[in-house]
């Protein structure tokens, strides 16, 4: 009875192998959009893949059961000496059949895992040329291109007027330069008059003290 189950097993991984192949052959788009549109939408198609999901189930009842089987024959190994040539051979055996049972239960679910993310993303990358081409299309016609034409002259517009901010404010700052420099230049000027007029007054103040 187990042996027909890993049988039907493996036969899952087979098939799960040869539709894996399908999907990454190099074949037309055509080909490929319809292969993916009956897979998604055919009623044969989705009654298969509820026979499929009900014997993931089942792989997954297999694998736990695989990995207890090989716990049990590890921990039968190791509080056991073995002694015996035939004992030993048949633990051996049993070891094997565990590791294989397990290996191939994982692989199974492993590849179905991938195989449903592959579909996913070719049905993602076969429908998306559809929607982007609808969009380029679209621009394409006069009255799209009217409307870029506004938006572009709507963006050079405000560019235009951040160039003649920037200029204004540059303006300013020049005309604040050249104010703050007139400015020191009359303070210059003033403090040389200052000095003068002090110096006046100390000679005369001199003069004064002499007579």
């Amino acid at each position: 009875m187990a042996t027909l189950q890993y049988t039907g097993v493996f036969a899952l991984l087979v098939a799960e192998i040869v539709v894996f192949i399908m999907l990454i052959l190099p074949m037309p788009t055509r080909w490929k959009r319809a292969m993916i549109t009956w897979s998604s939408r055919s009623p044969v198609a989705q009654r298969v893949l509820y026979g499929v999901r009900i014997a993931f189930g089942f792989v997954f009842l297999l694998f736990a059961d695989a990995i207890m089987r090989l716990r049990k024959v590890q921990q039968a190994k190791d509080s056991t000496r073995l002694v015996d040539e035939h004992t030993l051979c048949q633990h051996k055996v049993q070891q094997f059949y565990a590791q294989r049972n397990t290996y191939l239960t994982g692989i199974t679910m492993f590849l179905g895992l991938i195989l449903i993310s592959t579909h996913s993303l070719i049905a993602q990358l076969v429908e998306n040329p559809n929607a982007s081409a609808a969009p380029r299309l679209v621009s394409s016609g006069p009255g799209s291109t009217k409307a870029q034409v506004e938006k572009l002259k709507g963006e050079l517009f405000e560019a235009r007027k951040e160039v003649e901010e920037l200029k204004r404010k540059d303006r300013d700052m020049e005309t604040l330069k050249k104010q703050a420099e007139s400015s020191h230049r009359e303070y210059m000027r003033l403090a040389d008059e200052c000095d003068k007029l002090q110096k006046q007054l100390d000679s005369k103040s001199e003069s004064k003290k002499d007579a």
